[in-house]
């Protein structure tokens, strides 16, 4: 960004390197007439620091006011204005003088779109022929893209998805010119879908609209979001994302999807008795690097206090602990078999009652 005073990586490159730091922004409690004296330095470890204010800890990386932000060649003075309207009066600054605009970028870190599989979402994008390899949308009056019916899911033998091999969906033609195109053949996470369901809950018969208007501004947004943390990081995640994209452009009312979030704790394999031994048959630390558990039943272990102990050993110390359920582990408690013996209703008040919605609990099934 080269901005060492409001950047800490910055910060850390200039320091290291000697180089001049100054500072444009001061806190908002520091008076506008603060403003960044050129006469006025100070030594900032190595580099050298231009500072508006001698208290003013450097980075600085919060909002505040401009100082040191004039330029008499220009006429652009932002001085004494808080962060917010100064990047407004920049923007129609550059808007003004014609060397820029105003822009909203979305981004999201982290977020593999495109599956090389035949399930999913397809992207409804051509490549045509003897072009430069640019994507061309399809119009939308053919849009929803759909798979082609197919028994063939088998890998491609290429990096491409299974429909690469589908030369009938594959090859089409370009929308503009009508030469010979190739299809995506990269199918998006199913989330472009089901991140915006519960609009779709609300209007689901609509065949021009993805939710009425009338009925969005009515039942949006969702009061109460029940789900598990795991939930959190993922359909969560997208679909405020992609609920951010559509507040913009005009199709929902609500900024937010969701009012209040309630994750519940998970349901953990049921607790498992173990104790270490080293190489040599005797018990050890289970921090040691050679150590092997073994797992005991719970009818071998005495409760001590807040330990477990061995019966046929009382020096012999054992842990308790439920971990998540795995196949690998061998704790998975199938709620079929569950229902099958006692029913859902019997499954489900039991879960109810095993404790705090939000705490993470060990089966006792």
């Amino acid at each position: 960004m080269a901005v060492p005073g409001h950047d800490a990586r910055d910060y850390e490159f200039a320091v290291r390197f000697n180089l001049h730091i100054k500072q444009v922004v001061a806190a908002a409690e520091t008076p506008s007439s603060a403003s960044a004296d050129a006469s006025s330095t100070g030594s900032s470890e190595s580099g050298s620091s231009e500072s508006s204010s001698s208290n003013q800890a450097l980075p600085y990386c919060e909002p505040g006011v401009a100082v040191a932000s004039s330029s008499s060649s220009s006429g652009l003075d932002i001085n004494g204005l808080p962060t917010a309207e100064a990047k407004n009066k920049v923007i129609a600054w550059l808007e003004q003088q014609g060397i820029g605009k105003r822009q909203v970028n979305y981004k999201l870190r982290d977020w593999l779109f495109a599956r090389q599989r035949y399930w999913g979402e397809p992207f409804p994008l051509v490549y045509p022929e003897g072009g430069d390899g640019t994507a061309v949308a399809i119009p939308e009056d053919q849009l929803p893209l759909m798979l082609p019916d197919t028994d063939q899911f088998k890998p491609s033998g290429t990096p491409e998805s299974p429909l690469a091999a589908i030369d009938s969906w594959v090859n089409t033609t370009d929308p503009a010119t009508g030469a010979h195109a190739r299809r995506e053949t990269s199918t998006m996470p199913q989330w472009a879908g089901s991140c915006w369901y519960y609009l779709r809950f609300i209007d689901p018969s609509n065949p021009t609209a993805l939710v009425d208007k009338k009925l969005e501004n009515y039942w949006m947004p969702v009061d109460l979001y029940v789900g598990g943390a795991e939930h959190a990081v993922l359909h969560l995640l997208y679909a405020r994302f992609w609920h951010k994209v559509l507040y913009d452009l005009g199709v929902v009312s609500s900024k937010e999807p969701f009012a209040r979030l309630v994750s519940q704790g998970m349901i953990l394999g049921e607790v498992e008795y173990c104790y270490t031994v080293g190489p040599d048959g005797k018990p050890c630390s289970e921090d040691q690097e050679d150590a092997v558990t073994i797992k005991v039943s719970e009818l071998d272990v005495d409760k001590k206090g807040d330990a477990y102990v061995l019966k046929s050993d009382p020096s012999i110390r054992a842990t308790a602990r439920a971990h998540k359920m795995s196949k690998s582990r061998g704790n998975v408690v199938n709620p079929d078999d569950v229902v099958e013996e006692c029913g859902g209703d019997s499954l489900r008040l039991y879960e109810m009652f095993m404790g705090p919605l939000r705490d993470t609990k060990a089966s006792t099934l």
